[in-house]
């Protein structure tokens, strides 16, 4: 049985770690069968031995049916309740077998052996880390217990209360139940709080993970806004549908949501895949970051491979689109490196991690140029200067001092034309 942490849903994930720990719970009700079975054991009242063999059985047969439930995944949570009733009706029944025994005062009954049990089961309870079901059972247990020795009381010669030593050494135990009983409410109460705590910030990590790299998911969730703005080098990429604002105008906006929810995933996979981040959707647009939380040699090299990569997937789909009726699709890729600043940028309550810089405005430019270029893939000469040699094959087209519009300065670049993709 493994917890579901990659569903992100943080009750989902509380539900998971019960289920799994009640597999723990239903074990530890072999160690009270043991202590019962001691119990019964080491009990000087030997005309009880046949009911407390019975009442053992029958315990042993429910500590088996709690495991069989756990280990086959038919545990529910509300069965606990049952399990608590349960176990309160077989102290009480105990501490009444004495109760009742003529000669047998209070303070005897409530000191017989068998009813450590009751401590047991106390511990017992708080392994399910819900403090009403601590309290549930601690109630139980005193007020039936307080009602047996009302009834035995009653009933017995005297019809009165009992010698002042024997309400002294009940009223010690009792007192020292309901102690033990609020330590583990107390317990109970900080244990699941860390519980949900940790299921939170786990919750927050895999979503977190769907959109970041995993180093910069994990520093997010840990320093948050305190990540401050920090000058590295990466490889930005960005990725557009060609002519989505004539989708738009036609497609229904169902099917528009649909087809951008297809198109985006497949861009977050490969992504993904290449150790990169996506920084932002921007409707058909993606950008995306190779190095947003710390510069590596291979920045470059990932991007680029993540970049072909798309090319062929894209292709892929926009093929399939077209054998099944629907109407096929082209795309754009632009790819750059050099210097970004990179680290949270704080906005009020919407504080947004990204890069910024002219690299990040170069690639997108790049990307609006694969119209210009008949290319489906444009990327800088900065980009082909960290990559093998052999990286570029005899389908790609060098160009240098190419006029980047909107730009100064030349840049050199590298595209793979679109014809070469079929």
């Amino acid at each position: 049985m493994s917890i579901d942490a990659a569903s992100g849903d943080p009750a989902r994930i509380l539900s998971d770690v019960e289920t799994r720990s009640e597999l723990r719970t239903a074990l530890w009700r072999f160690v009270t069968l043991a202590v019962f079975a001691l119990a019964v054991a080491l009990e000087p009242d030997g005309g009880s031995h046949r009911v407390h063999l019975v009442l053992l059985l029958a315990y042993a047969a429910t500590t088996v049916t709690a495991v069989g439930l756990a280990v086959f995944e038919a545990y529910r949570p509300w069965m606990n309740w049952v399990y608590v009733v349960v176990d309160a009706a077989l102290v009480i029944y105990l501490a009444a077998e004495h109760m009742f025994v003529p000669g047998v005062g209070i303070g005897e009954a409530v000191s017989t052996p068998s009813l450590a049990i009751a401590f047991v089961l106390l511990a017992h309870a708080g392994l399910r880390m819900r403090a009403g079901m601590v309290a549930a059972f601690a109630a139980i247990v005193s007020i039936g217990t307080a009602a047996a020795a009302a009834a035995a009381m009653l009933s017995g010669p005297d019809g009165g209360l009992p010698p002042a030593g024997d309400l002294r050494e009940a009223a010690v135990r009792a007192v020292a139940f309901l102690a033990v009983a609020v330590f583990q409410v107390m317990l109970a109460v900080d244990i699941r709080r860390v519980v949900v705590t940790a299921v939170a910030s786990a919750s927050e990590r895999v979503n977190l993970a769907r959109f970041f790299a995993p180093s910069t998911a994990e520093r997010i969730a840990t320093d948050g806004l305190r990540i401050g703005l920090a000058r590295r080098e990466a490889a930005v990429l960005f990725v557009d549908i060609r002519g989505f604002t004539g989708l738009a105008e036609t497609m229904p906006p169902e099917n528009l949501g649909s087809l951008l929810a297809e198109y985006r995933k497949r861009v977050v996979d490969a992504v993904g895949h290449w150790d990169g981040t996506v920084d932002k959707f921007m409707g058909d647009g993606v950008m995306a970051v190779f190095g947003s939380d710390g510069s590596h040699p291979s920045d470059a090299a990932r991007a680029f491979e993540c970049a072909c990569h798309l090319v062929h997937v894209l292709d892929t789909w926009s093929e399939a689109r077209a054998r099944s009726g629907a109407e096929p699709m082209s795309f754009g890729i632009g790819l750059h490196f050099g210097a970004v600043v990179g680290g949270v940028v704080a906005g009020g309550a919407h504080g947004e991690h990204t890069v910024l810089g002219d690299t990040v405005n170069l690639a997108a430019r790049l990307q609006s140029m694969c119209k210009a270029l008949s290319a489906r893939l444009v990327v800088s000469g900065a980009v082909v200067e960290r990559l093998p040699p052999s990286s570029l094959g005899a389908t790609w087209r060098l160009r240098r001092g190419v006029q980047v519009p909107g730009r100064v300065e030349p840049v050199d670049v590298a595209f793979l034309p679109a014809e070469f993709l079929h």
